[in-house]
């Protein structure tokens, strides 16, 4: 596969490039539209309306098994067809539900529920698996004067990782001693909100959603072509903070394939990698056992969002990739 340049004619580190997506090639050669058999209209690859393949892509598409189960909260005033939320549902319909603000679900009742969502009380998840990690909280997070980390406009918190285990906490060979499951993930349902920033102030306010415990993710650069200038590089577009919040999750409970290379472009913050597995042969992604060390096991999450970075910058230079929206 070619991977896309610069309009100028630089070459881009391909930021996908060691990631275990399936071949998205097969969209290109999809022509015409098709008629949604659930709503009727006429579609180019899914509904974005009922989060479904048309045509013949349903055959084609893989299909995602995730851990836990994600919920989508959106706000009324965001387009489906421009919103990346809807890949989730297309490719892992079994965990993914799509919600519009503000018909939510009321979670007062269901436990291991989180909220994606940077406040100042957010945490992290490493600690949802119970890791000694302290926030370092003076000097305001190490924010500039006039910022708070709801903002998230610099750099996030720092973590203090204290742990009395010497060889645990150094050793780049280390991933948890305890078992995890599937049925028994201190984490049972995440909520993410799609929409703009200034939007998803709103809904958080909501009493339904302001009880949730709050989850911050890691520093990851977005590659998400309608950035706005002037944002950081880690506001994610929500197809990215779902692959990113399941990279984490898998990553504390069954830790990283050593071999596995997907993470290299990503520049997820320092020392991500540290929770790494024994070196194994990469098996086809069909043959991965799903509570084994990450070795790709949710990258076809951006089947859909690779595709169309491949298509963008074919005729774009990144940085002219500029929004009237803010991804979160």
């Amino acid at each position: 596969m070619t991977h896309p340049v610069q309009a100028k004619g630089h070459p881009r580190k391909y930021p996908f490039v060691n990631m275990r997506i399936a071949d998205h090639t097969v969209l290109d050669a999809i022509e015409g539209r098709h008629t949604c058999e659930d709503c009727n209209r006429s579609r180019k690859f899914f509904c974005y309306t009922c989060h479904k393949p048309v045509g013949e892509l349903g055959n084609l598409l893989p299909r995602v098994q995730l851990p836990l189960h994600i919920d989508i909260i959106k706000h009324k005033k965001e387009i489906d067809g421009k919103s990346t939320a809807v890949h989730a549902a297309v490719l892992a319909p079994d965990n993914v539900r799509i919600f519009t603000f503000p018909d939510i679900p009321d979670y007062r009742d269901e436990d291991g529920v989180v909220l994606i969502f940077p406040s100042a009380t957010s945490l992290t998840v490493p600690q949802l698996f119970a890791r000694n990690v302290q926030l370092k909280i003076d000097d305001n997070y190490g924010l500039p004067k006039g910022h708070h980390m709801g903002t998230m406009l610099r750099r996030r918190m720092d973590e203090i990782v204290i742990d009395d285990d010497t060889e645990s906490k150094n050793s780049s060979s280390s991933f948890p001693a305890k078992h995890y499951t599937y049925d028994n993930l201190p984490i049972r349902r995440a909520v993410f909100i799609d929409s703009t920033w200034n939007q998803s102030r709103s809904i958080y306010a909501d009493e339904r959603m302001r009880r949730l415990r709050t989850v911050v993710l890691q520093n990851r650069l977005s590659q998400f072509w309608r950035h706005q200038r002037g944002s950081p590089r880690w506001y994610l577009a929500t197809i990215e903070a779902i692959h990113q919040f399941l990279l984490e999750v898998h990553v504390n409970a069954w830790g990283l394939n050593a071999e596995y290379r997907g993470l290299d472009n990503l520049e997820i913050t320092e020392g991500f990698h540290q929770l790494a597995a024994p070196l194994t042969l990469q098996a086809p992604l069909e043959d991965v056992a799903r509570e084994s060390p990450y070795n790709g096991h949710y990258d076809n999450m951006l089947f859909f969002f690779a595709n169309m970075y491949d298509l963008i910058h074919k005729y774009y230079d990144h940085n002219e990739l500029i929004s009237y929206r803010r991804p979160i």
